[in-house]
């Protein structure tokens, strides 16, 4: 009895390591078709229906999650120029905000902090509806690598010197440097800019309009989860004051001017709070002698903090494992344990046996 009680110890402490070896397998097999660093299981429990439309020069994003018991809703409506995200869930109101490109400015860094500060801008082209109204959008769909719709929506300025192109998709999928969430639009702009006056920088005024809090945040919500990096936003806080939810307008803090990547800034001359408010990104540049315009790209990106999202990942999955490999795994740590002890009887006789034959 005693003999055995060691081989039931080691079989029970094999069985528990071979679980969790199967189980750590199991884990790692659960798949990234799409090669985006997101596992398949949680793009499946996550993936969202969008229907995109477009009509002259707007087009009507709708996303929603339904996935019990979670759901919710997010909407982009974009006309002319101007972008209204509005998100809504359960027992918690809607949240919204307006974003408006309304213009491109020019502008001298006289205290060469980087920032558009009062008193600096020098010239401003009006975008807006001036801008983008009966441009046509176009709207081109496809599937990604593992199977989820993506919209892509274009559109331009009437002199063509501004580009828009936002990219929606029901699924995570890498774009550049950054992981593109379902629960986001990503904008794309590009901008080409002749400059009468040399020694003047780039700068976009975007004027956000609310009912709600916004406040600046130096990390956006893509920084801060790990699906970007280096990005800060407007974050939009509304609904209900037991259940608030949040909106968010973010972009990279860098850009591209003429190839080569640039700081992104922010200013606002006006306080945090429900307001019609104009916000600055500026893009400090400083062309060489031989450059007379500048070819500018950026991302910025409209999106939720979707509670549905956050209820599904802060569930804990139950562990599983694989029975083929926890079958072998179970019986090599066994023998493997087993024949250690029978070495160690072995050892244990021959000294007794020295013990009683001196």
């Amino acid at each position: 009895m005693l003999r055995s009680r060691p081989l039931l110890v080691a079989f029970a402490a094999s069985a528990s390591l071979a679980l969790v070896l199967a189980s750590s397998v199991a884990v790692a097999q659960s798949g990234d078709s799409d090669g985006d660093g997101v596992p398949d299981d949680l793009e499946n429990a996550t993936q969202r229906n969008v229907v995109a439309v477009a009509a002259g020069d707007s087009f009507d994003i709708q996303s929603r999650l339904a996935s019990a018991p979670y759901e919710d809703q997010f909407e982009v409506f974009y006309q002319a120029g101007a972008f209204n995200v509005s998100y809504r869930r359960a027992g918690a109101g809607e949240t919204s905000y307006t974003v408006e490109l309304r213009s491109l400015v020019e502008w001298v860094d006289k205290n060469g902090n980087h920032r558009i500060d009062a008193n600096e801008t020098a010239n401003a082209t009006a975008l807006g509806s001036a801008a983008f109204a009966g441009v046509p959008v176009t709207k081109t769909q496809f599937e990604n690598d593992d199977g989820g719709v993506i919209n892509i929506l274009r559109t331009h300025s009437q002199t063509g010197d501004v580009t828009l192109n936002v990219t929606v998709a029901e699924r995570f999928m890498r774009l550049g440097g950054r992981t593109l969430t379902p629960m986001e639009v990503k904008l794309d702009l590009s901008v080409n800019r002749l400059f009468a006056v040399m020694n003047r920088n780039l700068g976009l005024d975007v004027r956000i309009d609310t009912h709600a809090n916004w406040e600046y945040t130096n990390r956006s919500w893509d920084d801060e989860n790990g699906f970007a990096s280096d990005d800060a936003g407007i974050n939009v806080t509304g609904g209900s004051p037991n259940a608030p939810s949040s909106v968010f307008f973010s972009w990279s803090k860098f850009a591209y001017a003429n190839g080569h990547q640039i700081p992104v800034t922010f200013s606002s001359f006006a306080g945090p709070g429900p307001s019609t408010s104009d916000i600055y990104l500026a893009y400090p540049y400083q062309m060489a002698p031989t450059e007379t315009s500048v070819s500018l790209v950026h991302d910025p990106v409209l999106g939720v903090d979707s509670a549905a999202y956050e209820g599904i990942i802060s569930r804990q999955p139950p562990l599983q494992g694989d029975a083929l490999v926890y079958g072998v795994s179970l019986a090599a740590m066994a023998v493997l344990i087993g024949v250690t002890i029978v070495l160690a009887n072995r050892r244990r006789k021959k000294r007794e046996e020295l013990g009683r034959n001196p």
